[in-house]
């Protein structure tokens, strides 16, 4: 009879001969066996699964494709493409979804959202959807939008008079966040979530906004079993928060259908509307509604404190950069109250540094997964089979000296003088593309103009310590922010110190 050692001895040496053998067929005798890519990704997911948990996944996918090449390898089922032939090739087809693992939907939750539907779902969602994000509904919010940013502004001013009108400590990302969550809860239901009045975040932010756990999440589904048991011995009160923010979005819709009286042009108004022109199969469920709102206001906010805060590092951290675009503002809006989208979109040197903080901070630097359906496909001219997952990284094709000149460096005169219009056009998409691209495109650029200028036209803003590298911090699926402390003051106590003489 076997004893206990000489089994274990057995179950770890079969364990041992199945992996060498796995790693033999990965290495040599797979289809992406021909890829180059580091051997050790590539007979295990744990490196992978490592570095995309420790926050450094693009960063490291960046070193990849500048060892390696354009298409690199970088598990035993997945290639990464720093081609700019290869965003068209795979974000402009509808039948290359987002693998499971990265589509799943949150615990106890039947109703899809745009991230997690099927393609015929996703596009009776984005049909639905649309009209809220277009155009001409984008202008309709523009007086919330500057509604918030005015009381972000007000809270500015109360901070530098408790200071006896000094310069005032401020974190920007804190208030910036503050500030496009009370917006999107604006432009959504015509009711904010009181973040700036409170000076505190949401409960929604600590839970919807803790993207190191969405990491988590998708990590484990990449063992399907592992997976199953966690479900299984996980009590329901785990995730209790996270109910309580469906309870609350699920509340704010109720409330606003009871009144059916929007105090400003919002996004369930459009919503309504469509519903009830739409035919009986195109209509929304509520449980649908209530997930797509989540993604809403996720996408709303805590990307746009992203560009909000990475605009600031690199203006802060080149000071004749960020007085040519003072100077702009200023030039342009003499007076706060003549501040609006239409002349913000004809600035150049303020549209420029948006383009070029959507370079260096991509909201979504990491990759955005999808699956080569049966039959393959062609991905770049090359031919890719079926069940591989491919992606690209914003960030590293963002950071590409094929497609940028000085890539590290804060330039936002490259989108003036066209130094990299010709190898940039196809690489840059900071919003995506095709049927799976941000649909809030142009309500973005909206808030980030409004956001910069009324910001710079009333206040002057300097660094309290030198600015650290913005590539130092972490990316948990998006940007891991550390705080932006600046000394902000206001822009007449400014001059009139400079008036006196004493500089």
């Amino acid at each position: 009879m076997m004893d206990t050692s000489t089994l274990i001895a057995s179950v770890v040496a079969v364990c041992l001969v199945h992996f060498a053998l796995s790693a033999v067929h990965a290495l040599y005798f797979h289809p992406l066996s021909s890829f180059p890519g580091p051997k050790l990704w590539t007979i295990s997911r744990i490196p992978y699964l490592t570095c995309l948990n420790r926050g450094l996944f693009p960063f490291r996918i960046k070193q990849l494709h500048e060892r390696y090449g354009p298409v690199v390898r970088i598990a035993v089922d997945e290639l990464s493409f720093n081609d700019a032939r290869a965003r068209s090739d795979i974000y402009k087809r509808k039948d290359l979804l987002r693998p499971p693992m990265w589509g799943s939907r949150p615990p106890g939750v039947e109703a899809h959202s745009l991230i997690s539907a099927p393609e015929a779902d996703h596009a009776r969602f984005r049909k639905a959807l649309n009209p809220a994000f277009s155009e001409k509904s984008t202008r309709g919010y523009e007086a919330a939008v500057q509604a918030s940013f005015s009381k972000m502004m007000a809270k500015m001013d109360e901070k530098i008079q408790q200071n006896q009108g000094g310069n005032a400590d401020v974190d920007l990302v804190k208030w910036f966040n503050f500030t496009t969550f009370d917006a999107i809860g604006e432009i959504v239901w015509s009711k904010g979530y009181g973040c700036l009045d409170s000076e505190t975040g949401h409960a929604f932010m600590a839970v919807l906004l803790h993207f190191q756990a969405l990491l988590v999440v998708a990590t484990i589904g990449y063992y399907p079993l592992l997976e199953a048991i966690l479900m299984a011995i996980t009590p329901k009160s785990a995730f209790q928060a996270l109910h309580t923010i469906f309870k609350d979005t699920r509340d704010r819709t109720t409330e606003w259908t009871k009144t059916n009286a929007p105090q400003h042009h919002d996004l369930i108004e459009q919503l309504t509307r469509y519903q009830q022109k739409a035919p009986a199969g195109e209509i929304l469920s509520d449980a649908e509604i209530e997930q797509n709102l989540l993604i809403v206001i996720v996408g709303g906010s805590e990307t746009l404190t992203t560009v909000f805060s990475g605009a600031f590092h690199h203006l802060l951290a080149s000071p004749s950069r960020l007085e040519t675009l003072v100077n702009e503002i200023r030039t342009n809006i003499p007076r706060e109250q003549d501040i609006d989208n239409v002349l913000l979109s004809r600035l150049p040197y303020l549209n420029a540094v948006i383009e070029e903080t959507l370079r260096l901070c991509p909201p979504l630097p990491d990759a955005l997964r999808r699956i080569i359906p049966a039959g393959g496909a062609i991905i770049a001219d090359h031919a890719i089979p079926s069940s591989t997952i491919v992606s690209v990284s914003s960030y590293a094709m963002f950071t590409a000296q094929t497609h940028f000149s000085d890539p590290a460096q804060f330039i936002p005169e490259r989108w003036l003088d066209g130094r990299d219009e010709l190898k940039s056009k196809e690489a840059f998409h900071p919003f995506g593309i095709g049927s799976h691209g941000c649909l809030g495109q142009p309500l973005a650029r909206m808030e980030l103009r409004l956001g910069l200028a009324m910001l710079l036209s009333k206040f002057d803003v300097a660094t309290v310590k030198p600015v650290k590298k913005w590539e130092e911090q972490r990316i948990y699926w998006t940007w891991d922010k550390w705080p932006l402390h600046v000394a902000i003051s206001r822009r007449e106590a400014i001059r009139e110190f400079k008036q006196e003489g004493r500089e």
